[in-house]
């Protein structure tokens, strides 16, 4: 029976040296020639194109997570772009297990998985080749070849040797582009450059695929893995400052390419690299319980609070209603949520009351190592804007009632 073979259509490498800050200027320009982006998202996926040509030089490969909320918001647009222009670019629409972790062990490809929302949801083995596909070391599976497999159920042989007679372990290591309405799994956005889609307005136009032409770039991206191949193998891990250790580990190839692109590229992929795991990280529900009692205690300037009225508030919205819906929040929910991080009520005394609750100290251990300073910051910042338009509302309201009583006075 013939099989079809994956063919890559990989052009020979640019015959001059190219200038590497030059070059990713020249990347993130078609990107946002195609696709509507912020900047921050355009400067990142400039950097990861180039990173699917060097990925294997790092200890960790980049993912990249397409979101959007709607339909005919430019995921696959953007995939298309990407495709274009990243190394053995391999998309589908939909893929098996089976299939994913052989196609990556036999092809290397970049692979691009759009439409994900419609098999990804429940599909835990899945999800857990992905999970484990970002870093070397853990990228592998272990099946049992398919010429075992018969062998395997009628022979007689027992015991370990039978066992381990057929097995195979298949590479899943390799860059990732992930398309899908809706939010991504969390365990998938802690390892990707999450990309918020938005749908593009009636004003804003961009160029047709059909003008994509990335022969050129391919070829120059080709030839900056040739030249930078050895420096980046060997430079030394880069930790983000600000980022914590999943992201540093997803954005440290990108910062040894745009080391080499110079100090003002260097500096735009960190700043896209805070905003974009800021972004993602705050969507757990575990962060956004504790980002909802930070906003709780602070807009009830209390210190202390019992559990019956914590959760009150945050079906009230007085925690910025995040966390679940209305229906879902009670004091279980938030004991089961915050137990994983340490934090249980504790019996108190609230003026002549005794009763389970929350001091607010209890929960700065937790916001320092799992919460982003800069959604603390965002929190605080809210509570001070609401403080400010009250003091407004509240003095607009006292001057239109002296000038009330000032007009009966002078009606008399």
């Amino acid at each position: 029976m013939k099989t079809e073979t994956i063919l890559f259509d990989s052009p020979p490498p640019f015959p001059g040296p190219v200038e590497p800050a030059a070059l990713l200027s020249e990347i993130e320009a078609v990107i946002k020639r195609h696709v509507v982006l912020n900047d921050h998202a355009a400067a990142a996926l400039a950097v990861w194109v180039l990173h699917t040509y060097t990925f294997e030089l790092r200890d960790a490969v980049a993912y990249v997570a397409i979101e959007s909320p709607e339909k005919r918001c430019g995921k696959t647009t953007l995939i298309s772009v990407l495709a274009a222009m990243a190394h053995k670019s391999l998309t589908a629409s939909n893929i098996t297990v089976s299939a994913l972790f052989r196609a990556i062990d036999a092809c290397r490809p970049t692979l691009f998985i759009d439409e994900a929302d419609t098999f990804l949801s429940g599909n835990g083995t899945m999800r857990g080749i992905i999970n484990s596909g970002n870093t070397w070391r853990t990228a592998y599976v272990v099946r049992l070849a398919r010429a075992h497999r018969k062998a395997a159920r009628t022979s007689e042989q027992t015991g370990p040797e039978a066992a381990e007679a057929g097995l195979k372990r298949f590479s899943c290591w390799c860059p990732k582009v992930i398309a899908l309405i809706g939010q991504t799994p969390d365990t998938i956005a802690d390892r990707s450059i999450v990309v918020k889609m938005t749908r593009k307005l009636v004003t804003e136009t961009c160029a047709p695929l059909a003008e994509l032409d990335a022969t050129e770039t391919r070829a120059k991206c080709a030839r900056f893995a040739l030249d930078a191949g050895k420096s980046i193998a060997q430079l030394e891990p880069i930790h983000g400052e600000g980022l914590n250790d999943r992201a540093a580990d997803t954005f440290d190839p990108l910062y040894a390419i745009a080391r080499h692109a110079g100090a003002d590229w260097e500096t735009r992929l960190h700043q896209a690299a805070l905003g974009l795991t800021s972004s993602a990280q705050s969507e757990s529900t575990g962060t956004e319980l504790l980002l909802d009692i930070l906003s709780a205690f602070a807009g009830a300037h209390r210190e202390k609070m019992f559990s019956r009225d914590l959760a009150a508030r945050l079906r009230e919205g007085g925690g910025g209603g995040r966390f679940l819906k209305e229906s879902a929040v009670s004091e279980r929910a938030i004991a089961r949520t915050l137990r994983s991080y340490g934090i249980k009520p504790v019996s108190m005394r609230i003026g002549k009351e005794v009763n389970k609750g929350y001091a607010a100290v209890d929960f700065h251990e937790a916001l320092r190592r799992y919460v982003p300073k800069s959604d603390i910051e965002a929190v605080v910042e809210d509570l001070r804007r609401q403080a400010d338009l009250l003091q407004e509302a509240k003095a607009e309201a006292k001057s239109e009632n002296e000038a009330g009583c000032l007009q009966a006075l002078a009606s008399r």
